[in-house]
């Protein structure tokens, strides 16, 4: 955390030394604050505030006394907030130490659960490792086939209603297709029927 601190405050001063030592004559007029902002513009507002005569910058004692307040209140704010995050990292840290030392003790306890476990009870008989995978994979090997059956079933099944479906829709096609014509074969005797009356009347 000194080291930190150190540094910041190293950048601090290395950055005002390097605005100070500037020779150039401030043209525009200054703009910024010495009490809000970033250290770095308050830097440079009181570089810019300054006078410049024989080369020299000339800085008026209250201006860098409260440049120096505001570095040593961003420290100490920084430091805090260092602080704070180490507190965290620490109890983060604890968690996982606290974890890991949990997750030992259940992979001990599943290795002596495991050591001790030779066999099952599989319906109250105690078998053998060998003997109950074998039991488990032909059930799971008879289920598979039984579910293989009743798909090769249902699709059997869905092709017949597919074929007896297309099949009903071309019977239905060639029953409207009687019906129309014997529609039309009726009113066609009709008309023969109500031309010989006409013509018998006539």
């Amino acid at each position: 955390m000194r080291k930190i601190v150190l540094l910041i405050m190293l950048v601090a001063f290395t950055f005002s030394g390097f605005v100070f030592g500037q020779n150039t004559v401030r043209r525009e007029p200054p703009k910024g604050s010495l009490t809000s902002g970033t250290i770095d513009s308050q830097f440079i507002y009181l570089y810019a505030i300054s006078k410049t005569q024989d080369g020299f910058e000339h800085v008026r004692q209250a201006n860098l006394e409260l440049i120096r307040k505001n570095v040593a209140d961003t420290i100490r704010s920084l430091s805090r907030r260092i602080v704070e995050l180490q507190t965290q990292q620490d109890n983060h840290q604890a968690t996982v130490n606290n974890l890991t030392d949990s997750l030992q003790t259940l992979r001990s306890e599943l290795e002596a659960a495991q050591l001790q476990k030779d066999s099952f009870s599989f319906a109250g008989i105690s078998l053998r490792k060998g003997i109950y995978s074998l039991i488990m994979w032909g059930i799971v090997i008879i289920l598979a086939l039984t579910l293989v059956y009743y798909i090769y079933r249902f699709n059997q099944s869905n092709v017949v209603t597919k074929d007896t479906r297309k099949a009903i829709a071309e019977l239905q096609a060639e029953f409207d297709q009687h019906r129309k014509r014997a529609m039309e074969k009726e009113q066609k005797l009709k008309r023969q029927l109500q031309d010989e009356i006409n013509k018998r009347m006539g």
